[in-house]
């Protein structure tokens, strides 16, 4: 009987034994959820009252597919949607994300590969056409894009998208939203950032945050005609940048015509048929054209920015005759001018009439950019479609020679010379 004893005694003590690991187990487990998700959570939920908008809008049921559908392509797999705490993403896409600006995703889908561009700041960056298209077929705009096309979302061709198509361009619209319409406040700071980097960060966010892509009307560009390298450099260097960035709309020759053309409203200039100075470039390149699908290219070098613009301006043929029209045809022009061009184009032809600031895109500026006379004409007869030029069928076909050579007669090339 002792030895039956003794032996339950081991026993005894290895059963409890169990039991004080299986509670330790149980206590433990509850420790780590309260200190790694309740407290951290109620922390979250604390700083974001605190820094995030109030309110801060929901998703709208249309936004709320396109998130789903974003999610079912795998966009995340390639995009991030995530400004980190480094000087280059700070620079690129603006302060560093903070928690309130997803407080609504559930779950984020801030990504792990940054394949493509962030998207965190994508709202208000491209038109709509342009994200469309893009989404089309990414290589019409960007040639060396490793990015699949998603045709089916659309109903034959980019400017005929399905709901999905829709949604999911609803869904871009929201990714920065709250962020650039100024919304939230503190300045976002990690305590494990090195003191150097997070001032200069702190510095950076401290103007106002503008994507380097994001067209908009300012009066500033760049000096694209000083210290930039010779003619026959930028030339070569032109030639490499536009096939790589501007061939897929504007087409390899500069006529307007590139594969992404046909799902763009307006259509991409027509290189080969306008005059440019050199400052009417650098404001294009360095602002961008609101109201049309083209984009700003402010975070190109300057050099290479020359290059784009000396290469432009070679695809004019030159064959329109520059000459002077004669006095008669340039006063009957004057007058045509101003009796129906004045109110959009401006006394000058610099884009600045009365009815400017409500037009996207803006009128065009005569004396930075000189159509040729074929091209007036056209524009006469037909509009432009998807700007705010109409056609003036009611001209006479006299009246339209004399106010097209009235208009490049505007032209003053000495504002902006060929560097």
């Amino acid at each position: 009987m002792a030895i039956h004893q003794s032996r339950l005694e081991p026993q005894r003590w290895f059963g409890l034994a169990y039991l004080l690991v299986f509670v330790a187990g149980i206590g433990f487990f509850l420790l780590s959820f309260v200190v790694l998700g309740v407290l951290p959570g109620w922390r979250l939920a604390k700083t974001m009252g605190v820094h995030g908008p109030a309110p801060m809008p929901n998703y709208t049921a249309a936004e709320l597919r396109g998130r789903r559908v974003y999610a079912s392509l795998g966009c995340a797999l390639c995009h991030t949607q995530q400004v980190r705490f480094l000087f280059t993403d700070v620079r690129h896409w603006g302060p560093p994300t903070a928690a309130w600006e997803t407080g609504y995703d559930y779950p984020q889908l801030w990504g792990t590969r940054r394949i493509g561009p962030d998207l965190a700041r994508e709202a208000s960056v491209r038109s709509d056409d342009w994200q469309l298209t893009h989404l089309y077929s990414p290589r019409w705009i960007v040639p060396d894009s490793v990015m699949p096309g998603f045709p089916w979302l659309f109903n034959g061709r980019p400017d005929r998208p399905t709901a999905a198509a829709s949604d999911l361009l609803a869904y871009l619209h929201t990714l920065g939203r709250a962020r650039q319409s100024g919304a939230g406040t503190g300045t976002v700071t990690d305590e494990g950032l090195d003191p150097a980097m997070q001032m200069e960060i702190s510095s950076i966010c401290a103007t106002p945050f503008i994507h380097p892509n994001q067209a908009r009307i300012a009066d500033v560009a760049p000096d694209l005609v000083n210290g930039v390298p010779a003619r026959a450099q930028l030339l070569t260097r032109g030639r490499t940048l536009f096939a790589q960035n501007c061939a897929g709309c504007h087409g390899g020759n500069g006529d307007g015509n590139g594969p992404a053309a046909a799902g763009l409203s307006p259509k991409p200039a027509d290189l080969r048929r306008q005059q440019f100075t050199v400052k009417g470039l650098a404001y294009i390149l360095w602002n961008g054209v609101p109201g049309s699908a083209m984009p700003a290219w402010r975070d190109l070098p300057v050099n290479d920015l020359a290059s784009l613009a000396a290469y432009v301006q070679s695809f004019h043929t030159g064959a329109d005759d520059p000459a002077q029209a004669p006095v008669n045809v340039l006063s009957r022009g004057a007058v045509v001018y101003a009796e129906n061009c004045l109110n959009c184009h401006g006394e000058q032809g610099k884009g600045d009439g009365p009815a400017s600031i409500a037009l996207l895109p803006r009128p065009a500026d005569f004396t930075e950019a000189r159509p040729d006379t074929a091209l007036i004409l056209d524009a006469l007869d037909n509009g432009v479609p998807g700007a705010s030029m109409p056609p003036w069928h009611q001209l006479a076909p006299a009246d339209r020679q004399a106010v097209s050579a009235f208009v490049r007669s505007l032209f003053k090339p000495a504002a902006g010379r060929q560097p």
